[in-house]
């Protein structure tokens, strides 16, 4: 077991900069749909197949670009979220080495920062599918600031909407030939891409970094946690313990242990940081145990300086995934 060393002083700068946009600073949300997803067993049916339009490719820094749009399959999305956006990122030239999409983390709106961490594996070969999370960026409800969702509720769906458009994304591509696939994502997006690993019967290959087992303990104790005033959530009440005992049961509802592991786990690469203040270390362990045969590997980091300073090794694990996950067609 690697050691955890402390928490690395510029995420705690981060968390401390980033309680000013508050989460959840409308409540619970619907509470009707919270009911709902508590009894519901997700992600049973298949998204229904879509038909992605894209723009022109333009070229940018050697790459061809193209934009595209399609329905969400999570109708039941804010209005504003219901059309999901994806950017395309190819060589444009030779054989295809793959395909992956490239999920977002929290309150991360654009494409941008994605585009330069993981350009290099487009000039490689790798097709890269960027999508765009619901309720972030193009897709913001009027009304809400910045990446800071207004209520728990918004959340789960957006959560939800991640691994169905994730799922009918790689579906799409696998009816356009690519056979061999996989889903990335850091922080928020590693753990979205881990739970589509899960839930989609084909090979696919993962890499979850800076993820682990369950957001419990991101969102109740680590660092993010700063950002949730939780005697508030709690209502009239004022009870804080309440309401982060709550929070804690609905976001079990996404631990990785409640799902099988990926068909191809050998093909899932986790990657998870010494210094992480956001995600515990032994949350990364808990996904490594339930995924037999996947492959843990450790960076000397925090959870935000490993987006500047490990770039190369979160490209590597995308790549070296890929690379093991048997073509389909």
């Amino acid at each position: 077991m690697a050691r955890v060393l402390r928490t690395h002083p510029v995420d705690v700068l981060f968390a401390g900069l980033s309680r000013r946009a508050r989460l959840f600073s409308q409540g619970w949300g619907d509470e009707q749909f919270l009911e709902e997803v508590a009894a519901a067993a997700p992600f049973q049916q298949r998204p229904p197949p879509i038909a992605p339009e894209w723009s022109a490719p333009r070229l940018q820094r050697g790459l061809q670009v193209r934009d595209g749009t399609f329905p969400s399959p999570l109708a039941r999305l804010d209005a504003a979220a219901r059309t999901a956006h994806v950017r395309w990122l190819s060589a444009g030239q030779g054989p295809s080495r793959g395909a992956c999409v490239v999920l977002a983390a929290s309150r991360e709106e654009g494409f941008s920062l994605r585009e330069r961490m993981y350009a290099p594996l487009a000039r490689e070969g790798i097709d890269l599918f960027l999508l765009e999370n619901p309720y972030y960026g193009l897709r913001r409800p009027v009304g809400q600031k910045g990446g800071a969702l207004r209520t728990v509720s918004d959340h789960v769906l957006m959560n939800l909407g991640m691994v169905d458009e994730a799922r009918a994304l790689l579906a799409w591509l696998r009816s356009e030939g690519h056979a061999r696939l996989g889903v990335a994502g850091y922080s928020m997006g590693g753990y979205m891409a881990a739970l589509t690993a899960a839930v989609v019967p084909e090979p696919l290959a993962v890499a979850a970094l800076a993820a682990g087992a369950s957001p419990v303990p991101v969102f109740t104790q680590g660092l993010l946690s700063w950002s949730i005033a939780f005697a508030l959530l709690d209502g009239p009440r004022r009870d804080a313990e309440q309401a982060r005992s709550r929070l804690g049961r609905i976001f079990d509802l996404a631990n990785l242990a409640r799902f099988p592991p990926p068909r191809q786990p050998e093909a899932a690469v986790l990657v998870a940081c010494r210094r992480d203040g956001f995600v515990p270390g032994d949350e990364t362990l808990a996904l490594h145990a339930h995924w037999p045969r996947s492959e843990l590997r450790w960076v000397d980091a925090g959870h935000v300086t490993a987006l500047f300073t490990e770039r190369a090794a979160l490209c590597a694990a995308i790549r070296d995934a890929l690379s093991r996950v048997e073509a389909t067609t």
